[in-house]
C-alpha cells in the first residue's frame, strides 16, 4: 500500500511536470513569433476573442424545444496583418467562399485607410467558419502571421419566438450577456453550470417525448417544463384576440392543473418579441413584464369565493343559510353598495354568488368576524409570495388586522375584493383550494431536468390543508350554479360543468374609484365534478366590447368570461 505521503509526493511531481510542459509550450510559442515575425513588418496584436458560455435547452413536457443555444459565428479579417502581396490571397479565399465583393470591398478599404480596427462578417455559416479555421492553420504552418480568424459565440434561440416568452425568460445577445426573467433567470446556475438544481423529491424517468437531436443538449444541463406547447399557442392565440375585442392596457391568462399546481399554459400581453429590434426602454419593460406574476391589482368579486368558503368552512354559514340582502348599508363609517343598486331581501349562498351582491357577501364577512376572516386569507396564501418558480413574483398586499391603517370597514370590502390586492398566480392558486378538495399547492413550471446523462422527475409536495374536502364540495356547487346562471346566454362549454366566479373591480386612485377603468377577472375550472383544470382570464381597463360597448358597459360576464370560455373549448382537445 502507498504511504499518504508517497502518494501526495506522487502528485506534486505530476502536477510540477504538467505545469513545466504547460511552459514549455508557450516559450516555444513566444520563440517562435519572435523568429519566423522578425522578418515580417510589424503587426498590430490579434484581438481576443470572447465566446459566450453556453446554456442548456429548455423543451415542455412533451420534449418540445421551447429555447435553445446555436453556434453564431463571426469572421475576422484585419487589415493591419496585411501586406500589398497578401491582398490577392484574400480576394480569392473571400470569392472561393462565396461572401463576394462586399466583403472585399470593405477589407481594401480598411487597408488602404491603415485600420487598426479588423472588418467582422457576421453570422457566417459552418463551413466557412471550418474553412477560415483551415485557412488560419495554413497560414500558420507557412509561417505567415495569420489574417483571419473566427469567434464562435452560442446565442439563445427561441424556435417559436414570442411563444412562452414570460414563462422562459431571455437571455440577450450582447457581450456579456444579459439574463432576464421567467426560467432563465430562476435557474440561470443550473442552465449555464449545472448548479444549484437538486430537488429532495426526484426520480428517475423516461426521456418526455424520447431523445431527439436538440434534447437532451451537448451541455447536458436541460429543463423540462410543465407548460405544454399546444395548450400555450391556444391561450396565446385566444388572448390575442380578446384584446383585439376589447382593447386592454394588459392581459393575462393561466391554465393551471389544481392538483398539483403544475402550469400548462401562462400568457401575459403586451409581449416581448426577441427578433425584434426595440427603440423605446419603456416599451420593452412593458413588454418583458411577466403580469401573471408581477402584476397587483385589485381583484374584485372573485374574492366573493373566498368569503364564503371560509365562513362555510369555520361553521359560520351551512347550505340552508339566509343572508339578508340590501341595495345598500352603511357599516364602521362607510356605505356598502350593490353593483346593480338593487336588494333581493333573503337570499341564500349560491344566489349571492350568482348575482354577485356587495351587501350581504360584507354580512357574511362581518358575521365571520376579523380574526376568523383573515386567518383563512393567510391560509389561502394572500399577502406573501407563491414561491412559484420564475423570477420577479411580488407578494400582493392585505392591510392585517394588526396594521395601524386597517379599519372594520376594510372587512366588509376585502370580503368583495376591494382594497385587497393580488397578483393572478395569488388568486388562481386560492381558488385552486376550492378545486382540489381544500389544500394549497405550489404553483410551478418545472417538471423535470437532465443532468448528469440521467433525467430526473420532480415530484412537487403537496402543501397544507385549508378547507375541509366537504367545503370543497358544497362551495364548488355553488360558483357551478353562477356559472350556469352566466352560461344561461350561451356562452358556454358544451358538455363540461364548470365552476367560477367572475370579477369586476373599480380602480383606486388618489382620489377614490373610478367608475371610468375598471380590471376584469374570471377565475373557473372543470369538469366541476373532478376539477382537472383551473383558467384564469384577466384584463386591465378593457375599453371596448366586441359591438362598440363603452367602459361603463363592460363588466367580467362580457369579457373575461366569453375569453375563458374560448380558451376552454380551444385546449379542451389536447387535454385528453
Amino acid at each position: 500500500m502507498i504511504s499518504r505521503q508517497a502518494y501526495i509526493g506522487r502528485r506534486l511531481f505530476t502536477v510540477m511536470v504538467g505545469v513545466s510542459l504547460v511552459m514549455l509550450v508557450i516559450w516555444l510559442q513566444v520563440i517562435h513569433l519572435q523568429v519566423v515575425g522578425a522578418s515580417r513588418p510589424k503587426r498590430a496584436p490579434q484581438t481576443v476573442s470572447f465566446a459566450i458560455a453556453p446554456m442548456g435547452t429548455v423543451v415542455d413536457r412533451q420534449g418540445r424545444v421551447l429555447a435553445m443555444d446555436v453556434p453564431y459565428h463571426v469572421l475576422y479579417i484585419s487589415p493591419a496583418l496585411l501586406d500589398d502581396t497578401e491582398l490577392p490571397d484574400v480576394r480569392s479565399w473571400l470569392q472561393e467562399q462565396g461572401l463576394g465583393d462586399t466583403v472585399w470591398g470593405e477589407v481594401a478599404r480598411a487597408y488602404e485607410q491603415k485600420a487598426q480596427t479588423p472588418v467582422a462578417v457576421p453570422n457566417i455559416s459552418r463551413l466557412v467558419a471550418e474553412a477560415a479555421r483551415a485557412k488560419r492553420a495554413e497560414l500558420s504552418e507557412e509561417g505567415v502571421m495569420p489574417w483571419l480568424w473566427v469567434e464562435t459565440r452560442w446565442v439563445r434561440y427561441y424556435p417559436n419566438r414570442t411563444l412562452a416568452f414570460h414563462v422562459l425568460g431571455y437571455r440577450n445577445r450582447q457581450i456579456p450577456p444579459k439574463v432576464e426573467g421567467g426560467v432563465h433567470a430562476y435557474y440561470r446556475d443550473f442552465l449555464a453550470r449545472c448548479q444549484g438544481l437538486d430537488p429532495d423529491h426526484k426520480r428517475e424517468a423516461p426521456l418526455p417525448g424520447g431523445a431527439s437531436p436538440f434534447f437532451p443538449s451537448p451541455f447536458r444541463c436541460d429543463l423540462v417544463l410543465t407548460i405544454d406547447t399546444a395548450v400555450q399557442y391556444a391561450v396565446e392565440q385566444e388572448l390575442a384576440h380578446a384584446v383585439e375585442v376589447y382593447e386592454p392596457h394588459s392581459a393575462t391568462a393561466i391554465v393551471m392543473d389544481p392538483r398539483d399546481g403544475a402550469i400548462l399554459a401562462m400568457a401575459s400581453w403586451p409581449v416581448f418579441d426577441p427578433e425584434r429590434v426595440y427603440t423605446d426602454p419603456e416599451e420593452v419593460a412593458e413588454a418583458m413584464r411577466n403580469r401573471a406574476v408581477s402584476m397587483m391589482y385589485e381583484p374584485g368579486s372573485v374574492v366573493k369565493a373566498i368569503t364564503f368558503a371560509t365562513a362555510y368552512d369555520a361553521g359560520v354559514i351551512h347550505e340552508n343559510s339566509r343572508i339578508r340582502d340590501e341595495a345598500q348599508i352603511e357599516y364602521a363609517e362607510g356605505i356598502i353598495r350593490n353593483a346593480g343598486g338593487k336588494g333581493y331581501g333573503m337570499v341564500d349562498p349560491a344566489t349571492i354568488l350568482s348575482r354577485s351582491l356587495n351587501v350581504a357577501t360584507a354580512r357574511v364577512a362581518v358575521k365571520t368576524g376579523p380574526d376568523i376572516f383573515y386567518s383563512y386569507l393567510k391560509k389561502f396564501g394572500f399577502g406573501r409570495p407563491t414561491e412559484i418558480d420564475l423570477a420577479n413574483e411580488y407578494a400582493g398586499l392585505v392591510r392585517w388586522p394588526n396594521d395601524v391603517h386597517w379599519a372594520y370597514f376594510d372587512l366588509a370590502t376585502n370580503a368583495f375584493g376591494q382594497g385587497i390586492s393580488v397578483t393572478p398566480i395569488q388568486l388562481i392558486r386560492a381558488m385552486a383550494v376550492i378545486a382540489n378538495g381544500g389544500v394549497l399547492v405550489r404553483p410551478h413550471v418545472l417538471r423535470g431536468f437532465y443532468k448528469q446523462d440521467t433525467y430526473y422527475e420532480v415530484t412537487w409536495p403537496v402543501g397544507r390543508r385549508v378547507l375541509r374536502a366537504k367545503t370543497s364540495k358544497v362551495v364548488t356547487g355553488w360558483l357551478t350554479k353562477a356559472v350556469e346562471a352566466m352560461a344561461g346566454s350561451g356562452v358556454r362549454v358544451p358538455g363540461v360543468a364548470v365552476a367560477g366566479k367572475t370579477g369586476t373591480a373599480e380602480i383606486a386612485e388618489e382620489e377614490g374609484y373610478t367608475t371610468q377603468d375598471r380590471n376584469v377577472t374570471f377565475v373557473g375550472y372543470f369538469p366541476a365534478e373532478d376539477p382537472k383544470v383551473i383558467v384564469l382570464v384577466m384584463m386591465e381597463r378593457p375599453q371596448t366590447g366586441p359591438n362598440g360597448e363603452p367602459v361603463a358597459a363592460l363588466w367580467a360576464l362580457n369579457t373575461a368570461y366569453p375569453t375563458f370560455v374560448r380558451i376552454a373549448n380551444a385546449i379542451l382537445p389536447y387535454l385528453r
